[in-house]
């Protein structure tokens, strides 16, 4: 059974690994190599996950455990109403880690008063999110401005 905890910096190696390894494995159909590799490094490392992500008290990070193994995690920012990520180890997909990791962060945002999540998804990850109930909303641009465009969706969840 999948169990859930707050993550922490020391987790923020293996989130990176588990990120790039989610995004190379599902998104290769969807993005170019050079894209890939702005979203996915090789070799990815911590810095790869944001301190922000551990010491902005708006931000909750979650690590999903099966057998003492990170399998996943999952990311709110409050500030922003955003699911920020929802990742899991290609070796550990279609087990419902990930439906697990988003339900948990949807009940955190509640528990905060958020009405509406957004979600910024990869375009592999699209489908997935509307399995939960989000709506597409507009196509984004989640590259930044130095880099190439990497197409994603925004979509929505009403929460209350």
């Amino acid at each position: 059974m999948v169990s859930l905890r707050e993550a922490s910096p020391e987790d923020a190696a293996v989130m990176a690994r588990i990120q790039s390894a989610s995004l190379r494995e599902n998104g290769e159909e969807y993005y170019t190599d050079e894209q890939l590799a702005l979203l996915a490094p090789a070799e990815p490392d911590a810095e790869a996950i944001p301190e922000d992500e551990f010491t902005d008290d708006s931000c909750r990070p979650i690590i999903a455990e099966l057998d003492g193994e990170t399998v996943g995690w999952g990311s709110i920012h409050l500030k922003e109403n955003v699911l920020a990520a929802t990742f899991v180890d290609p070796d550990y997909t279609g087990q419902g880690i990930g439906r697990t990791i988003v339900e948990e962060l949807e009940t955190l945002a509640r528990q905060e008063g958020v009405e509406e999540l957004i979600v910024p998804a990869s375009l592999n990850a699209v489908g997935f999110y509307e399995t939960l109930g989000y709506e597409k909303q507009r196509e984004i641009d989640a590259g930044g401005p130095e880099t190439p465009e990497i197409p994603s969706i925004e979509l929505t969840k009403q929460l209350s």
